[in-house]
């Protein structure tokens, strides 16, 4: 996954929209389940909040001087947490 995940965001920075909601696709699980965490009126809030981050991060990430990818990877999982 995180290979594809790589290939993934250089689409995305590149401007393929459909490799952009491919990533966002595959956080959605998550971001749901984050959702179902709090009261209801700020469910709608949330899952646009961290949608708006992860999108933010991804055109942000800096694939030719990050040495390490895996830790792309866990900056998105922080966020995750962070907003349960």
């Amino acid at each position: 996954m995180k290979s594809e995940l790589f290939d993934l965001v250089l689409c995305a920075q590149q401007g393929d929209k459909e490799a952009l909601y491919e990533i966002i696709r595959s956080f959605l699980p998550a971001i749901r389940s984050a959702r179902r965490k709090i009261k209801d009126d700020r469910q709608e809030d949330l899952e646009q909040n961290i949608i708006e981050i992860i999108i933010k991060k991804i055109m942000s990430f800096d694939l030719v001087n990050t040495l390490d990818f895996t830790g792309f990877c866990q900056q998105l999982n922080d966020i995750y947490e962070s907003e349960n």
